[in-house]
């Protein structure tokens, strides 16, 4: 999955990936929240665009990530 675009990225630039609320492995619903992300002093959640089962966490804790990144695989429930 990719970072969704939930804040202004040309005015606030890249966020931080400050809290996972998932692991590998963990079974996720649509619109659970799988972390959080801090731009500019503005906190957002990101929620799960699917349902499914966590495969790989791609920007650990600390990372830096822009709209459009890849933060994560998700395996859709059925596949």
């Amino acid at each position: 999955m990719k970072m969704p675009k939930l804040w202004d990225y040309n005015a606030y630039g890249e966020g931080t990936i400050t809290i996972w609320y998932v692991k590998e492995g963990d079974h996720v619903k649509k619109g659970d929240n799988l972390c959080q992300v801090l731009a500019s002093k503005v906190t957002v959640e990101v929620p799960s665009p699917v349902s499914g089962v966590v495969k790989k966490i791609l920007k650990l804790r600390n990372s830096q990530v822009a709209p459009g990144d890849p933060i994560a695989e998700i395996e859709e429930a059925g596949e």
